[in-house]
């Protein structure tokens, strides 16, 4: 990606580059001065939001889609007149690459939280980094909204961490509340994992849903991510001799296994965990075999609020692709964030904390996850969200599962790969 974007409104022009994000880091201890000016009665013209995304190593592909979907959302506060309560204020985000490495999460998110003087955060995208930005952001008081989903973000009694998405383990049981309902009860089933925090929590969900379900499991199997040959585990999978098939692997696991099916010729129906399955790329790479795939996700670009199909539009015009799960999530926490800015009539974290705690939103770009409601516990999580099932038909992602929030049916039984 080349670095050839303008700065433009105290934020970066689409696409948002690991350049900027660097640079942007790079300038807190000089340039990213706390309030640059005043408006009206003692009202910050510009409220700082730090933004934690991988746009660099592993997880690059996600966070930068995530960026790109902040700075949309940011641009449209700002250019809808900003936070009205303090003089028009504009969201001004302070980014910050945090590389795909837990270690540079922390160092970054010490860095923003200690002289970035931010009113707020967000970001991270997977839970092992949010787990411990999560704690950086308790320690300095700046509350934190995150799409991540492991339920350990908001079991630790933190007052400034807000979740908007569905909790890991409800995931599991949403695949299997959606199987029992297509292919009936009693059948084989097998599971496979990658070995991290999203993928083992993700897992136990599945694991209890398939037996809440009457489900067989066949075979309950981790993996080394970013494994290099699928081959030992899809025979396995294929030895197990699975009516349905639920692996939880982010986008390079995700290629590889469903290839390896392919020359393996296992054929079972593929009800994925998310992540890797949700992306353009995932069509992209496989094509046609892509096809009929089922996946979870905490979100998607079709989910059945009012405002969701102008915001997907918007996005898909400005950077050529869907918006993709976590993106839309993105989206949604920067509206959230302007929400409780708005009703604190404040740039002060504790206070914001406080708006955030109350945020009860049922129209509005602040509201469109699946639900179209977001209203947080005691805990900091948002207790009307679940999840939602999509598949793949005709190279476009469409969520089929709730009727409630999708717009087509789910195709049913797949075809064998020969038929294809």
């Amino acid at each position: 990606m080349k670095d050839s974007h303008r700065f433009h409104g105290g934020g970066f022009c689409d696409p948002v580059s690991r350049r900027e994000f660097l640079k942007g880091a790079a300038a807190l201890g000089v340039s990213a001065a706390a309030w640059p000016g005043l408006a009206g009665a003692g009202a910050p013209r510009e409220v700082n939001i730090g933004v934690l995304y991988p746009t660099s190593g592993s997880q690059a592909r996600f966070g930068q889609m995530c960026a790109n979907a902040v700075q949309m959302a940011i641009d449209d506060v700002n250019k809808a007149g900003g936070i009205k309560s303090l003089g028009g204020a504009k969201l001004k985000p302070i980014y910050a690459d945090i590389q795909s490495d837990p270690g540079v999460t922390r160092n970054q998110a010490e860095r923003l939280m200690a002289t970035g003087n931010l009113t707020a955060a967000t970001g991270s995208y997977v839970s092992t980094y949010t787990l411990v930005a999560t704690e950086v952001a308790e320690r300095y008081k700046i509350p934190y909204i995150t799409g991540s989903i492991a339920n350990k973000l908001t079991e630790r009694g933190f007052k400034f961490t807000f979740q908007v998405s569905p909790k890991a383990t409800m995931f599991g049981e949403m695949q299997m509340e959606f199987a029992a309902k297509l292919a009936g009860k009693g059948k084989r089933v097998a599971v496979a994992f990658e070995d991290t925090d999203y993928g083992t929590s993700t897992s136990k969900g599945l694991i209890e849903g398939a037996k809440k379900a009457g489900f067989e499991i066949a075979m309950a199997e981790p993996y080394v991510a970013k494994f290099t040959d699928a081959t030992p585990l899809v025979n396995k999978i294929k030895a197990a001799k699975p009516e349905l098939f639920f692996p939880v692997s982010y986008i390079t696991d995700a290629l590889l296994i469903i290839r390896t099916m392919k020359q393996l010729n296992v054929n079972t129906g593929v009800i994925a965990g998310g992540a890797g399955y949700l992306i353009p790329d995932f069509y992209k790479d496989l094509g046609k075999d892509a096809e009929y795939v089922f996946s979870v996700g905490s979100w998607n670009y079709d989910v059945n609020c009012p405002e969701v199909p102008a915001i997907s539009a918007a996005y898909q015009k400005r950077f050529g692709e869907f918006l993709m799960e976590h993106a839309g999530e993105a989206y949604v926490m920067i509206w959230v964030l302007a929400d409780a800015l708005e009703r604190s009539a404040s740039a002060d974290p504790t206070k914001v904390r406080d708006a955030l705690a109350k945020t009860n939103l049922t129209k509005g770009p602040g509201s469109v996850m699946p639900g179209c409601r977001v209203e947080f516990d005691d805990t900091g999580w948002n207790k009307w969200v679940h999840p939602v099932m999509t598949q793949w038909q005709k190279g476009e992602l469409r969520t089929v599962y709730p009727a409630s929030d999708s717009r087509v049916k789910p195709i049913w039984p797949v075809p064998a790969w020969d038929k294809r």
